[in-house]
């Protein structure tokens, strides 16, 4: 099976993209796909979901060196770190921080993240992007690199908006770097807490009637931040909960996994 090359993206900070990365890569590892989740932040969110060691710049490849610098396979590989069976990440970096000024005086700039995860595509079934809340340079490579889109929202005036801004985004990066765009696999609501308030509700209606189709809904439950704080995933903490169920189907529905899958 070919990898799926997916970012998970939105530039609007505070709707759970990186638990989105986490519990959506948890749900695949949970059935049997190898799955690599990079953290493309320096902020090092997803790292420390995961319990992970960053990656020291001074001695360790890291993955802004290897944008820069170019790596080798095996140097690509001594940056995955094995979480739990079947889940890996390349855990993030304080030089993520200076990535994308650094990146903008690189020739081919936007295709550097390609350059370092081709070279482990031939070992894993899925790999997810989980990048900052920005449009830079940085994320222009996750999403010259992606075949995919997944695109975490929250019921917030500032969804919709922020969503005109990035699908204008990806079209200007795939008419200026000539590329086929990635399509996108639609929108995962994140964070709803029921009853709405007549203006959420609003938000909430809004975003079931964008072209975009809505392939998941993610509601407040205690049991996703207490596995995130333990380092785990849901599909570890709570595999009988509700809420992880509520991620298979959104593998299922996204595309990633099959229709037996969901239950």
């Amino acid at each position: 099976m070919e990898m799926t090359r997916d970012a998970l993206l939105n530039q609007k900070g505070g709707v759970a993209k990186t638990t989105t990365t986490l519990h959506l890569g948890g749900t695949l590892a949970a059935a049997g796909r190898r799955t690599l989740l990079v953290d493309l932040d320096g902020q090092g969110n997803l790292t420390t979901a995961l319990k992970v060691d960053r990656l020291h710049p001074q001695g360790e490849m890291t993955l802004a060196r290897a944008m820069l610098e170019g790596c080798t396979r095996e140097q690509a590989r001594s940056m995955v770190r094995q979480h739990s069976e079947n889940l890996f990440v390349i855990p993030s970096a304080l030089d993520l921080f200076t990535l994308p000024r650094n990146l903008y005086s690189a020739r081919s700039s936007e295709h550097r993240l390609t350059w370092v995860l081709e070279l482990l595509e031939e070992e894993f079934d899925h790999c997810l992007v989980d990048c900052r809340p920005a449009l830079e340079v940085d994320t222009d490579n996750a999403l010259t690199w992606a075949t995919a889109v997944l695109i975490p929202v929250d019921v917030d005036e500032f969804s919709i908006e922020a969503l005109e801004l990035l699908i204008g985004q990806v079209q200007t990066l795939a008419t200026e770097a000539r590329i086929d765009p990635p399509r996108y696999r639609g929108l995962v609501i994140n964070r709803i807490d029921r009853p709405f308030s007549g203006f959420h509700q609003k938000v909430y209606d809004a975003l079931h009637q964008l072209p975009l189709p809505v392939v998941g809904e993610i509601p407040l439950r205690t049991a996703v931040a207490e596995a995130k704080n333990k380092g785990k995933t849901i599909a570890q903490y709570e595999p009988r909960s509700d809420v992880a169920r509520m991620y298979r189907d959104l593998a299922v529905k996204a595309g990633y996994l099959p229709e037996t899958t969901a239950s």
